[in-house]
């Protein structure tokens, strides 16, 4: 029970931390765009997208590794000094080895304004040493992540209001965006230090590099899917294309980090119990997880589908109208991307099946990069169609693991669960509910306001007349926490 009740605060300090940053990017976000000059926005996310590659060759799947190890030896203080020491200085070299190769790679290739924003993300390689988050989410101090990351966020968004003003000032933006992931990183670090110590007496690099290999790759495949399909819309279509890409991209990312928590504080509690308990007892939790992952990224995906105009709209405005479509497709294969998620981090990845997602995700990696090329060749290439083979490559992942789950690893993975197609079936709903409400045509707001209510309402009360578990665990717990506060 005191676990449960871990488990249950852990996941209600993530929400609140993904309440912040999703609140704070809609406040700042379309400041942002519609303040910013399209052109230089757009070389800036372009010159992101290429920046990321190298950022995540440096980070060489510590974080991922880390949080995964050390959660199955975190009763174990010397084990876990020790191999945090190894994981540091791994990062360490790693960092300083590819911004050398950034370096050269940047003067050679770029100029201007592009060469400065470059050689502003430095700062951010120098954040990447010190990061060393992993620690606090092994251990499963998500009270701190929480408390540190609200701070940093609300630091963040002041910077932006004060110093933000005009059209050109990217490189004042890109300057503020880096500061920022210095100072999270940085606070995270002293924390980490006060609890464990460095013990340089057992460094083996050796021992680690294979798996840590595997899990960079594993970890970065993302890297064959948006990423890649934004650094192709930046060579071939044009550097707005990317921001057309990114906005959808970024908006649905952002409302799905709420949802995400659960997979997240989850991740080395899964770990943690397949080392220690009953194969029973993980599939339990893993398709308790994956159920009240689906009750709430359903209705938030499908919600946003059917107001994409109005987000837009009010995100970034009339000059970004053209990413309703992109952000619809986005809203849908958002939903397979986070099943094909919940297989790789809570059914691969704790049963050491790093080179099986390695495989999987190459694969399918290397044909959405086909399909991109093919969409080249034929002028098809745009926001929409990237974001659609990005959707096809990861859907593949998902049936090709659920397969090898069910039938080889005889793992009970409930993604067709009555709850799951419950939640599916009433979020399909929306569709048709938004459509009458808007042949009334009563306006932007009114509109936008009957749709997000009448929505709502349907979807909570039927899942409340069903007895719908995970509406009714956090009803007790409202109800709850009311109980206390007349107290």
């Amino acid at each position: 029970m005191e676990k449960k009740n871990t488990l249950f605060k852990n996941t209600i300090y993530k929400s609140i931390l993904s309440m912040v940053n999703i609140v704070i990017p809609l406040i700042i976000g379309p400041y942002i765009t519609r303040l910013l000059d399209v052109e230089l926005y757009g070389i800036y996310n372009k010159t992101f997208s290429v920046f990321q590659f190298f950022l995540a060759f440096a980070s060489f799947g510590v974080y991922n590794f880390g949080v995964r190890e050390i959660s199955k030896i975190r009763n174990d203080k010397k084990k876990v000094s020790q191999l945090f020491t190894n994981l540091f200085v791994i990062s360490l070299i790693s960092n300083l080895f590819v911004l050398v190769i950034y370096i050269i790679y940047a003067l050679l290739t770029s100029s201007g304004i592009t060469t400065t924003i470059y050689m502003i993300f430095i700062i951010q390689f120098v954040a990447n040493i010190v990061y060393v988050e992993f620690v606090n989410e092994a251990l499963e101090n998500y009270k701190f992540i929480t408390v540190k990351s609200v701070i940093v966020k609300i630091i963040y968004f002041i910077s932006l209001l004060l110093f933000l003003s005009k059209p050109d000032d990217i490189i004042i933006y890109a300057v503020i965006v880096s500061l920022t992931v210095l100072l999270n990183n940085i606070i995270s670090f002293i924390y980490a230090k006060r609890k464990i110590s460095f013990d340089f007496c057992s460094i083996e690099i050796k021992k680690y590099l294979k798996p840590l290999i595997a899990v960079l790759v594993i970890t970065n495949v993302d890297l064959l899917y948006s990423q890649l399909d934004r650094v192709m819309l930046g060579e071939y279509v044009s550097n707005v294309s990317v921001t057309m890409y990114y906005i959808p991209y970024y908006i649905v990312s952002t409302l799905a980090a709420i949802p995400y928590s659960i997979i997240n504080v989850s991740i080395p509690r899964l770990s943690y119990m397949l080392k220690n308990e009953s194969k029973e007892k993980y599939e339990e939790k893993l398709n308790n997880s994956l159920s009240s992952l689906m009750f709430i990224i359903i209705p938030m995906c499908l919600g946003i589908f059917v107001v994409a105009k109005e987000v837009i709209f009010i995100y970034a405005g009339k000059k970004y109208m053209a990413a309703v479509i992109p952000l619809m497709i986005a809203c849908i294969t958002r939903i397979f991307i986070s099943l094909e998620s919940v297989m790789n981090n809570l059914v691969m990845y704790p049963n050491d099946k790093e080179n099986r997602i390695l495989k999987v995700s190459l694969c399918c990696g290397l044909l959405n990069l086909l399909m991109n090329y093919i969409l080249v060749y034929f002028k098809m290439f745009n926001p929409s169609t990237a974001l659609i083979t990005t959707g096809i490559s990861e859907i593949i992942v998902l049936i090709w693991h659920y397969l090898y789950a069910k039938g080889s690893m005889k793992i009970n993975v409930e993604i067709l669960s009555k709850k799951n197609v419950i939640y599916f079936v009433l979020g399909i709903l929306f569709i048709p509910i938004s459509l009458i409400i808007r042949k009334f045509k009563l306006g932007f707001l009114l509109t936008l306001l009957l749709i997000i209510l009448i929505c709502s309402f349907m979807y909570f009360i039927v899942l409340y007349i069903k007895k719908d578990n995970n509406l009714l665990f956090i009803l007790d717990k409202f109800k709850g926490k009311l109980k206390v506060g007349r107290k």
